[in-house]
């Protein structure tokens, strides 16, 4: 309606006025970037996401990549609708200052999303630049005599340690193709009773013992032991 005038009433201007406000792109925009936070945080505590987001977020990776992400996105969103707002707007001293404002507020986040950026990647870098496999360890072999007698019994003793667990072990002699298929006790101790290999005349026997760490890694020991011929 309009008066005598063929001006709009004051509530009709409001209204229109109002729509004019919510159909502006910067608004739109704006909105559009309010709503995709409140959808991750309503997926994530209603459970729609099954409970994918709140079970990583315990995890640095994904906590350090998700703020990333979201300050990416505002920062990004923020220089849009500085773009839109330039290209749209009026010239006027009132458009004028508030583009400043948005310029301030920009140049905020720029600095914050700056500096999460770098330190997100740097430590990405340092994390590769490290070693992220040990060596298995296996300390040098003691056996319970440096003989035995044709087909008696020997202990043999080691240590294992670095790599990954649970590791396994096998023992051999000289040439033999040894699998580690033996699991080794979780305090790391090999303790191994064997028998000397059966011979018809004095010699000497090679004792192996190859350990293997839970990514396939795997190294070896071996000590000398001297085979005594029966009588």
């Amino acid at each position: 309606m309009t008066n005598g005038n063929d001006q709009p009433q004051p509530k009709a201007a409001e209204t229109v006025g109002a729509i004019k406000a919510y159909l502006n792109p910067i608004v739109a925009i704006a909105f559009a970037m309010l709503m995709a936070i409140v959808l991750l945080i309503g997926a994530s505590t209603l459970g729609w996401d099954k409970g994918l987001v709140l079970a990583h977020m315990g995890q640095v990776e994904f906590a350090r990549g998700l703020i990333t992400y979201l300050f990416a996105v505002v920062t990004i969103g923020t220089a849009v609708v500085l773009v839109v707002s330039a290209l749209t707007s009026d010239e006027t001293p009132a458009n004028e200052r508030r583009f400043e404002r948005g310029k301030e507020i920009l140049s905020l986040l720029l600095g914050v999303f700056g500096t999460i950026v770098g330190f997100y990647f740097g430590s990405e870098v340092a994390a590769k630049g490290q070693p992220t496999e040990t060596i298995v360890n296996v300390a040098p072999l003691r056996l319970s005599a440096p003989s035995a007698a044709s087909g008696a019994d020997f202990t043999l003793t080691t240590y294992v340690s670095g790599g990954k667990t649970p590791y396994k072990y096998g023992v051999g002699f000289d040439k033999d193709d040894i699998k580690a298929e033996t699991p080794v006790d979780p305090n790391g101790w090999i303790i191994k009773t064997m028998k000397a290999p059966t011979v018809k005349s004095d010699s000497n026997a090679l004792v192996r013992v190859k350990v293997e760490d839970a990514d396939g890694h795997s190294t070896e020991v071996s000590g000398p032991l001297a085979v005594k011929s029966g009588p």
